[in-house]
């Protein structure tokens, strides 16, 4: 049997059963009540902090992997939290831990390894702060963000001396991404609103709290919820592709969550990812050709429904018919403004800033780590591009394709450092066990990066890179000599 290039366990032929995936017992209250508790937070009910400190506590005494999950999931915050909610960035405490964390382990093979990259690379990163004309002191947030990858010493140290069964792990990682999805469906066609998860992305900057609710339930109205929430889905790509199968009524709540996002980019880097990762040839040939045809049913049917309008332009109630269309609309583009328009006007973001970016000469060292309240003139540009004149006026920074973000960010100096310390750690892992589970969660967040979601700069794409990367080190270090010859 033909096998992907990251195939590193026994595989499961087409027609073999893999076993359901099952959560551990009596995880899901646990779950359920953690998650509710974070979404009261998230609303700004403020008395729910007691009853999630209080889980933490009971988790780490007696359930670590809960623990491990339920911390990520509070650090990460993926539109359950944010900022303006908690006081402070939480990918900040995230950035911090992992640092206090890798000063604490006892670092050999490829934790070593890898620590000392990180360090290399962000080193990198705080020179070319250094050299920007911008203030480091305006810098510092968005440099963090960029560093928060050392979160993968936290699971690490959460681990020191104590036994890590992957299995255990992703079983118990399903009830959270389970409930983050039933979360999603609910706020999205039942409630209308930003209710189970508050801060996904509202237009005009508007809020949801606890006693002023953004909301329209059962008024039939469809909301759509940006994917932030979903991220966590990511860390199951690989085990369902591989070991494990889900019931159909649970697909069936995870196709629908996805569908709520209505984001092009999320729901195809998942299906994409997830095809690429099955057992064999066949299987993936299997996937593509159904795939396929369920893709071309979808477009036209998204094509066939009612569009949502604004000032700016319109869309198709899923997305999926206008999105491809700007794909074929480019190859008629006959100008700037045509091929500004791609990508749901992300090209027209891009232009005026890489213009600044070659004609400052700064294309090597980056404009640095730049933030919406840079006020030095020379980072500012006029965005002729953009339908609604209001906005026109905007930092060089802020384009939502995150390669072309990190070029205007590092440069060409530190994009390099950052595709080689990505590099680097994948061929450390080359000999691992689950060495896919990594790269698979890396693949993913590159795609949705194309859409401006996360990729590998923003600290909720980092810091489930970071798990995943962790998950490795830990399933395997029962085994000294797989993790010793590593890198050699």
């Amino acid at each position: 049997m033909h096998t992907t290039a990251i195939s590193d366990e026994p595989r499961k032929g087409l027609k073999e059963r893999r076993p359901l995936l099952v959560a551990p017992k009596g995880s899901w209250p646990w779950a359920v009540a953690f998650l509710l508790s974070l979404s009261a937070v998230g609303l700004q009910f403020y008395p729910a902090v007691a009853v999630i400190l209080f889980i933490l506590v009971n988790r780490f005494r007696n359930d670590r992997y809960q623990f491990f999950i339920q911390l990520s999931i509070l650090l990460g915050g993926y539109a359950i939290l944010k900022p303006t909610v908690t006081g402070y960035n939480t990918a900040y405490l995230a950035f911090f831990l992992g640092v206090i964390c890798m000063l604490l382990l006892r670092k050999k093979g490829i934790l070593r390894k890898a620590c000392i990259a990180w360090v290399a690379c962000s080193g990198v990163f705080f020179v070319l702060a250094l050299l920007s004309e911008e203030p480091i002191l305006k810098q510092y947030g968005s440099l963090i963000c960029y560093c928060t990858f050392i979160y993968f010493t936290v699971p690490v140290a959460i681990y020191a001396g104590k036994e890590f069964d992957y299995d255990r792990f992703v079983k118990t990682l399903l009830p959270y991404a389970l409930i983050l999805c039933v979360f999603y469906i609910l706020d999205a066609f039942v409630l209308s609103g930003w209710v189970l998860i508050p801060n996904s992305y509202i237009w005009d900057n508007g809020t949801s709290t606890f006693y002023d609710l953004a909301w329209q339930p059962l008024s039939g109205a469809v909301i759509r919820k940006y994917p932030p929430g979903l991220y966590i889905l990511t860390l199951l790509l690989y085990p369902l592709a591989r070991k494990y199968r889900l019931a159909w009524w649970q697909w069936g709540i995870v196709l629908l969550a996805m569908m709520s996002t209505q984001t092009f980019t999320f729901i195809s880097g998942l299906l994409l990812v997830y095809i690429l990762l099955q057992a064999s040839w066949k299987r993936i040939f299997f996937y593509i050709v159904a795939g396929s045809l369920g893709s071309v049913a979808l477009y036209y049917i998204d094509g066939s429904m009612a569009y949502s309008n604004d000032e700016l332009r319109e869309e198709s109630p899923l997305r999926i018919y206008t999105s491809v269309n700007q794909i074929f609309d480019l190859t008629e583009a006959v100008d700037d403004e045509d091929i500004a328009e791609f990508g749901s006007g992300r090209i027209g973001q891009a232009i005026p800033k890489l213009e600044l970016l070659y004609n400052l000469g700064y294309q090597w060292k980056g404009l640095g780590f730049l933030s919406e309240n840079t006020d030095n003139p020379k980072f500012i540009v006029e965005n002729e591009y953009y339908l609604d004149k209001t906005e026109a006026i905007e930092v060089a920074t802020g384009i939502e394709i995150t390669a072309l973000q990190a070029l205007i960010t590092i440069g060409y100096i530190g994009l390099a450092a950052h595709i080689l310390f990505f590099a680097y750690l994948v061929w450390l892992v080359m000999k691992c066990r689950y060495r896919g589970y990594f790269i698979s969660v890396i693949c993913a967040f590159l795609w949705f990066g194309l859409g401006g979601f996360e990729g590998l700069i923003f600290p909720m794409g980092l810091e489930l890179a970071a798990i995943a990367f962790a998950v490795v080190l830990l399933s395997n270090k029962t085994k000294p000599s797989a993790i010793a010859d590593a890198g050699k």
